[in-house]
């Protein structure tokens, strides 16, 4: 479903926010009104709740171990998911000339990014977070994983939500900055990949771990601070988790001061 296809109505949003309700609708209809989201939903549960979960504890892994695995393939799957989403809804509008388009209606290029950030953060989020950590913790209590609480589950899926979305703002600002998809891609999953990197090496600097989200999901450290949560542990450290959040205001706000300068 393009751009063009969707019938705008008149809008009554004033300033920044002109056209961020219709936009928004146009982004969540490429969601909720077609086969997308329930084609990301069994993917998502195929990928995660099978692979992660089920068929780990079904080869060597103890329940705990498949608890730890999930987590940490939803932080990097779910995370890639993000960076493809989040390059592609800018890139590959600017490049089909539908952000010219669009932007020539009654809508403010706040409420684009705004928009394009909302409706794949809430899509992931339902289709890649919510369904598959629900699931996820029936299994692991299935299986009789001990100390496991919904609301400590809740909140280790919420710091899959933060690491997600720290990829999700990241990609969002890089694809602003950038005409070509090489730099974006490039350097959003060089630093996905450089978390996965630190487990062969014991020896990183604390302060990238303290400031970057590797171990929200990663057994880095002294464990994933997603794992602390879940069994209900106080959590070592809450530096990772406030950096991650000032990190995406950071990439949220240069999107959209960059898109705002962009040329069409």
């Amino acid at each position: 479903m393009t751009t063009n296809t969707i019938s705008m109505i008149p809008t009554r949003e004033r300033g920044w926010r002109m056209g961020l309700g219709n936009m928004l609708a146009k982004e969540l209809a490429g969601w909720y009104r077609t086969r997308r989201w329930w084609i990301q939903c069994l993917l998502w549960l195929v990928i995660l709740n099978g692979g992660g979960i089920d068929l780990n504890i079904r080869g060597d892994q103890t329940v705990a171990q498949a608890g730890g695995s999930f987590l940490a393939m939803a932080g990097f799957a779910l995370s890639i998911a993000a960076i493809s989403m989040a390059q592609d809804s800018i890139l590959g509008e600017k490049h089909s000339g539908t952000a010219a388009w669009v932007l020539s209606k009654p809508l403010r290029r706040p409420a684009f990014v705004l928009a394009k950030l909302i409706a794949i953060g809430l899509g992931i989020l339902v289709t890649g977070i919510v369904l598959p950590g629900a699931v996820a913790y029936f299994q692991l209590t299935h299986f009789g994983l001990q100390g496991l609480t919904p609301l400590g589950f809740a909140g280790a899926m919420g710091l899959v939500a933060l690491n997600t979305l720290f990829y999700l703002t990241l990609a969002l600002m890089l694809a602003t900055l950038f005409n070509g998809r090489g730099p974006v891609l490039g350097i959003s999953l060089g630093i996905l990949i450089s978390g996965l990197m630190i487990l062969f090496f014991p020896k990183t600097p604390g302060l990238l771990l303290a400031i970057l989200p590797w171990r929200l999901v990663m057994p880095l450290g002294q464990g994933p601070l997603a794992g602390y949560l879940a069994l209900g542990a106080p959590l070592p450290t809450l530096t990772p988790i406030i950096a991650t959040i000032l990190w995406c205001l950071l990439f949220t706000g240069v999107a959209i001061w960059r898109f705002r300068r962009e040329e069409f």
